[in-house]
Order: structure tokens, then sequence, then C-alpha cells
């Protein structure tokens, strides 16, 4: 898929330097093919995937001096997003983000005024990262392309090993020390002077007037507008789990195109658990005679260096994940040979109240919702902290990044004054959800299946859909006693009942004994490597627990693997960027 490249600098002196930099930026690129540039004294932009002509750079010279954009992403109703953007600018400048509806990331480079601008969706889907310099701004679609740049430091200090083990990271910040991010809904400015930030869309709160029917009504409405506008003139393909939220999302489609979608279902084979989710799955396609392909993964594949080390080079920071990140990866690939653009469920549990609490539940939050969870489980700084040294921990404040992201993110949830009590936890449940979890929910498939060639949307997780759910009553989003019950209410005509009373399960993994017995190996050959980097973090004599007693591994379920999956995520991350830590 596409990915954005640059640098740009108001002293000079790229088009000797410039091109170089950006081709090793580019080809260090999980996101895209074989990069396109345009170059000047003061600017190197850079676009990488296919087709060519849809990403840039592409250059106008209407008023005399070059304006340049590239993107990455798609806009809605555009078939050419380079161009849609292109015109838009020179028409309002940086103003005409919020007229493009869509899932992008652009640079801009103004050869009217010697600026850069950058900007971001509303939500954040689409990645976009820079580096600022004193003359100038390096920025690309990825973490791991920013530190291929010869003029950026690759440092860890103690708020990004915090981000990295915590996977929680403060709006606009990155993980690498001096590395940023185009916030979501923002665009930047960058001169001679400094930068200029515009944020264009955040979340709103006001009160809600309509009856519990007429909001089912509304959400459909809105739904029925997303969907349309995300599939645009693309054959309709859906990724079917056999959860509610990919199955609702397989009627939307087949009533909005009038026939049924390609669905693509993932499973197992050789000795690997059976996927739970997969009888619902077929169900769905009967119900709706969907033209259909299970996807088989071999246990054995998720085991191989190569597939390791590119799906979390895909993912583009370390997770506690493992297979979770591995699986998808896989599967996208595979569907991504059959189709360029598929739709995904994810994004529903955001604001359909499919995370929160319950009506009724009257609480006060102390931590964001999902580390409270992982606290109740015996991890106290969520999953994956197991193997890490505790004096180190404590050296670089994790717990207080925590308890000061929370502090930080609480302070920003707009609300309604004189609010229920149950609707005003509501509120920061799903602001929380919004702007902090959808990192290791939509953002994360989208970056794993941008790797393996497919375009994912998420007609779940569009501004106008999040607008109207974030204002309605928390407690209609469980009225009959379950979650995500306007979903289901929605829902009832477009899939199986069975569908709608089954109960939630997680993303499937793999228990396959080869797997476990490669992470165990793996454990082992770090621990025997003096060289590893992520030594002087591990508790050692804890870590060779888990090579000795391999069921360890099993601990809660899969809560053991994650120790294990951060520790050698951790450490193959800081050896591909070659990063130094600064703790």
């Amino acid at each position: 898929m596409s990915a954005v490249f640059g640098w740009w600098t108001h002293r000079g002196g790229l088009d000797r330097t410039g091109p170089a930099a950006v081709a090793a930026m580019a080809e260090s690129s999980r996101r895209g093919g074989p990069h396109r540039s345009w170059t000047s004294e003061h600017a190197v932009l850079a676009a990488g995937g296919e087709p060519a002509q849809e990403n840039g750079p592409l250059e106008s010279r209407a008023t005399g001096n070059p304006v340049v954009a590239v993107v990455d992403g798609y806009i809605h109703g555009s078939r050419n997003p380079a161009r849609t953007l292109l015109d838009g600018y020179l028409a309002e400048n940086e103003a005409a983000a919020e007229r493009w509806e869509g899932a992008f990331a652009f640079a801009v480079w103004d050869g009217r005024t010697g600026e850069l601008v950058l900007g971001r969706d509303r939500l954040g889907i689409k990645p976009l990262s820079f580096v600022r310099h004193d003359d100038g701004v390096v920025f690309a679609s990825e973490a791991g392309a920013l530190a291929a740049h010869p003029g950026v430091p690759v440092e860890l200090d103690g708020a990004g090993l915090s981000a990295l083990l915590t996977q929680l990271r403060r709006p606009g910040h990155g993980t690498l020390r001096g590395m940023r991010e185009v916030p979501p809904g923002t665009t930047v400015r960058f001169s001679a002077a400094g930068e200029r930030r515009r944020r264009y869309w955040s979340l709103e709160a006001f009160a809600h007037t309509e009856s519990r029917e007429e909001t089912i009504g509304r959400v459909r409405k809105v739904l029925d507008e997303v969907v349309h506008d995300d599939l645009g003139d693309a054959d309709p393909a859906v990724l079917l789990s056999g959860g509610l939220d990919s199955s609702v999302l397989t009627g939307l489609v087949a009533e909005a195109v009038g026939r049924p979608p390609r669905t693509f279902t993932v499973s197992f084979g050789g000795t690997a658990s059976a996927v739970p989710d997969l009888p619902y799955a077929e169900e769905v396609v009967r119900f709706w005679r969907c033209d259909h392909e299970r996807v088989t993964i071999e246990p054995d594949l998720l085991s191989q260096p190569g597939t390791l080390t590119d799906s979390l080079l895909a993912k583009d920071w370390p997770t506690p994940f493992g297979d979770k990140n591995i699986t998808p990866y896989l599967f996208s690939g595979h569907v991504g040979r059959r189709t360029p653009i598929a739709l995904s469920g994810e994004g529903a549990d955001a604001m359909f109240g499919g995370l929160g609490p319950g009506a009724g539940e009257k609480q006060v939050l102390t931590t964001f919702p999902w580390i409270a969870r992982a606290r109740a489980m015996g991890m106290p700084h969520g999953l994956g902290t197991g193997l890490l040294q505790a004096e180190v921990l404590h050296d670089i404040g994790i717990a207080a990044y925590v308890d000061n992201l929370f502090a930080e993110a609480l302070e920003e949830v707009p609300q309604v004054p004189g609010e229920d009590p149950v609707d005003r936890l509501g509120r920061q449940t799903d602001y929380l959800t919004a702007t902090r979890l959808l990192e290791q929910t939509v953002l994360h498939s989208e970056r794993m299946s941008a790797a393996a060639g497919l375009q994912l949307r998420f007609p779940f997780a569009d501004h106008r859909l999040f607008t109207l759910l974030y204002n309605v009553p928390a407690r209609w989003k469980s009225f009959d006693g379950r979650e995500k019950s306007l979903l289901r209410a929605l829902g009832a005509p477009l899939v199986p009942p069975s569908v709608l009373s089954r109960r939630k399960v997680p993303y499937p993994i793999t228990y396959d004994r080869g797997y476990k017995q490669a992470l165990v190996e793996r454990l082992r050959m770090l621990l025997d490597d003096p060289s590893a980097p992520v030594r002087t973090l591990l508790d050692r004599e804890q870590a060779q627990r888990y090579v000795t007693t391999p069921r360890l591994l099993d601990r809660g379920g899969w809560l053991g693997r994650a120790d294990v999956e951060m520790v050698l995520q951790l450490d193959a991350w800081l050896r591909h960027l070659r990063v130094r830590l600064a703790l």
C-alpha cells in the first residue's frame, strides 16, 4: 500500500543531499513499493505504492511557484487523491482538509511561501510522523522509515519505553526521542518562523434529544452513508469473523449494493485450536449467500523468522500480542491477492459500548479501563511487562507515566453540564477508547493490512458515526442488558438470530504446540546472546523460568505468552532500528 516520505529545510541544499536520504527512508518502508520523488533546493517529497498517479508527487505551477502534494490513503469520491488534495489546497490552503472524508495522511510543499504542510484524517487512521531539525523537518509514514534518515537520532528514553510497554502514547508524540506525530484531525504548517497547528476536528459533546427508536434509525442512516462512501466503486468485500460487528457489516454491505459481498474468514490448520467464530461466520455466509473464502493459516508459518520480522516491522513498534500480529498480517496478504480493498468491522466497540460499563454501574474511573482490567489480572502496568526488571520499570517511572496520561486524557473529555453520572461515565469511557485505544485496534489492523498489500476501510470508525454515538446516553448502549444494544437492534434484520445472541470472543490466537516451542527456543537464544539489546532491561532469572518451565506460557490462557512476546519483539525492534537506549 502507499506511504509518504520527505525532507524540508528553509535553508536549502536538498537538491544535493535530499534524494539519497529520502530514498533510504523509502527503501526501509514496509508500506509501499518503489517510490517516486520530487526534488527542489528546499524540499524532497516522495510516495511509495501503486498505482503511481494516485499518491503523487503531483506538482502544480499554476501560480508560478511549484506546489507539490503527496498522499497516503483515500478520499471519498476521488479516484485520484493526490489531485483532489492538490486542487483543494490551491483553493483553500490547509482548510480544505475539512472538506475531505476518508482516511489519509498528506504533505504539501508550498513553493509560494516556502512552507511545508502536513495533515492527517480525523481519527488518525493513516499514520504520519516527523522529526524537527533546527532548519527543517523530516517526515514519514513510519517510525522505522524516519529512523533510516541519517540526521534522525535513534534513541529510546524512559517515556518512550513506557509508551511501548503500556501501548499508550501521548497524542502527537512518537516512541523514539524527538519523534512526533501529526495529531488526528490536525494540520501542521512549518516555516522558518516555527510551526503552526490547526485542529480541524475533534469530538464534541451536546445534549441528545431523540428517542431511542429515533436514534436507532439515525444510526442506521449514518451507517448506510458511511458504507456507501467506503465502498465507492470498489467490488464489495468484507473481513467476516462471525462476530456481531463484521456480521452486521456484511448485511449492511449486501443491502447497500443489492448483492452479497465477497467475504473472507481466517482459520488455523494443523494442531491449532479451532476458531470459535467460524460456525457463526458460516451462518452469515448462508444467510446472504456470500461468495466466501476461508483462509487457513498453517501454524508453522507463525514461527518462521521472516514472518516474525515482517509482521513486527509492519506494526512499526513492538507489542505483546505475537501471533495476534502475525495472523492478521498473513490473512491480509492472502486477501490482498484477491481484492485491493476490503471493509472491516473493527472499531465498533469504541462507541457502541462494547468495552465500557453497563447501565447502572455507577463508578469513577481511576485509570484507563483496559489498564484496570490488566491490573485486576495481576499486571500492574498492562500486558507484557512481566519479564522486565522491577527496578527498570520503577526508574523509568512507568506508573507515573500512565497516571499522568490518564489525568490528561480525562481533562480533555467533552461533557454536557449536569449529566447523569452513568452517562458522564459513559462519555469518559468512550472518549478514552476513541482517543487512546484505537492504537491497539483500528490503527493496528490498518498498519498490518497496509504492509501486507490490502487497503482496509473501517465504516464503524468514521467521524460521523463517532460524533453521533458519543452523544447517545450510555444507558441506551446496553438497554437490553448486553453490550452494544443499539448495534444489535439495528442489525437484527441483517444477521442470523444466533449471531445476535452469541457471546463475544477475542480475536483468534493459536495454541499450537510448535509455536509455543518456538517462543521458548527464541527466548533461550536471547538469554544466551550477550549482544541482545534488551538484556539490560530483562529480569533474566524470571525469563529463565519460562525456558525451563514452558507451561508458564499458558498462565492466564495466553498472558504468559504476552510477557515473552513483548521481550522478543522489543529486542528485535531495538536491533533492526539500531536504537540506542537513553534511559
